[in-house]
């Protein structure tokens, strides 16, 4: 298993910034890079299931994942089918003086042959840290997108 921890602050209001984060069936809007496919299967009080197709190094990874909602500043993802089964993600949202800060803890479990890539952790920590800038990049251009009266 390949476990890591990753922090960035925003600018964004954590509300804000929560709300955009929890909203699963935009995620192609909001990073269509990574985000090819999201199908909700249903929805029970604070759980989503979903079936994803995700586009990660290189590869197009079809995965169903729970995603729990624990308002106001709690989403984890947990990966309940493919290569990467039995992994998840936690975000935290806290806001901090001039914004949010946004921690993910990631634990990283490959099966099968997703295991010959246990050595090159870093590499995927890398590309994790890529896609939370990007989305916080993407999250605060939605924002400033939305608000302007041109829209």
């Amino acid at each position: 298993m390949i476990r890591f921890t990753l922090k960035k602050n925003s600018r964004m209001t954590r509300d804000k910034l929560y709300s955009i984060s929890i909203d699963v069936e935009n995620f192609p809007s909001i990073l269509p890079k990574y985000f090819k496919s999201i199908i909700i299967k249903k929805s029970i009080g604070n759980e989503i299931f979903v079936d994803e197709k995700i586009h990660f190094l290189g590869s197009l990874l079809v995965v169903k994942t729970k995603h729990v909602i624990v308002r106001p500043k709690i989403h984890e993802v947990h990966i309940l089918s493919g290569p990467i089964r039995g992994s998840s993600f936690v975000e935290s949202y806290d806001k901090i003086s001039d914004g949010t800060n946004v921690t993910i803890d990631v634990s990283i479990k490959l099966n099968g042959i997703s295991k010959l890539f246990l050595p090159f952790g870093f590499l995927i920590k890398k590309q994790m840290a890529r896609v939370m800038d990007e989305f916080l990049g993407c999250a605060e251009k939605f924002v400033l997108d939305s608000n302007d009266p041109k829209n």
